[in-house]
């Protein structure tokens, strides 16, 4: 199987399941704080024109592919690869792992409208989940010290993030070393894939996303010929 994929000038481990969740595993016992990060069509097709973005997506410990066509557009075709791509089997592992070690959450949004989507998504498809706080990027005004203040505070074992790129990114390149968690897991809004029964507004913003990654795609393999 291959083992690399490589896409607009960025190198990503086509780790299965099985391998995925091992080196999660490995995160748990290290003092650092460990980033795992959902890799989408949409992240991409940001990082073609973000630098914020590609370092943010190079910083990470375990990029995880949330979307077949990455795979595909790297010319992997396995069919197991590909499933687990599309039916988001790392998020469910890890997060079904986490909650049986009865370990603790910390949920990080942009606004109080983007909370309360992903704690409705939560709490319908795992129960048990320990939360000890949340945050939201919009109050802090830019002083990032208030958020990491916030993390620390709780002590959680993972932090769970749904904040758009390249947000995200800035406040992790710059702040990383000072949250004391084990793991920052970044989901931006790709957790809405799992959705048991997606919007048509859902449906029709993937759309676009393939589109805007695959002209990045191209473009980018344009420039480098």
């Amino acid at each position: 199987m291959v083992k690399k994929i490589r896409l607009i000038g960025m190198e990503m481990d086509n780790f299965t399941l099985q391998e995925e969740m091992i080196q999660s595993e490995t995160f748990y016992d290290r003092q650092e704080l460990n980033i795992i990060r959902t890799v989408s069509l949409r992240i991409l097709s940001l990082a073609a024109d973000s630098q914020a973005v590609r370092e943010g997506i190079r910083q990470a410990d375990l990029l995880v592919v949330g979307d077949r066509e990455i795979l595909t557009e790297a010319g992997i075709y396995s069919s197991r690869r590909l499933r687990e791509a599309s039916e988001h089997g790392f998020m469910r592992e890890f997060l079904s792992r986490m909650i049986s070690r009865r370990s603790s959450f910390f949920l990080i949004a942009k606004n109080q409208e983007n909370l309360e989507h992903f704690r409705e998504f939560l709490s319908a498809e795992y129960e048990n989940m320990m939360l000890v706080g949340n945050y939201l990027l919009d109050g802090c005004s830019g002083d990032y010290d208030m958020m990491v203040n916030e993390i620390n505070a709780a002590a959680p074992d993972v932090v769970l993030s749904v904040l758009p790129s390249p947000q995200e990114d800035t406040f992790l390149l710059r702040e990383k070393e000072k949250i004391r968690a084990r793991v920052w897991y970044s989901l931006s809004t790709d957790y809405k894939n799992l959705k048991k029964k997606p919007s048509f507004l859902f449906w029709f913003q993937q759309l676009i996303h393939r589109g805007r990654f695959k002209n990045a795609v191209h473009h980018y393999e344009d420039r480098h010929e």
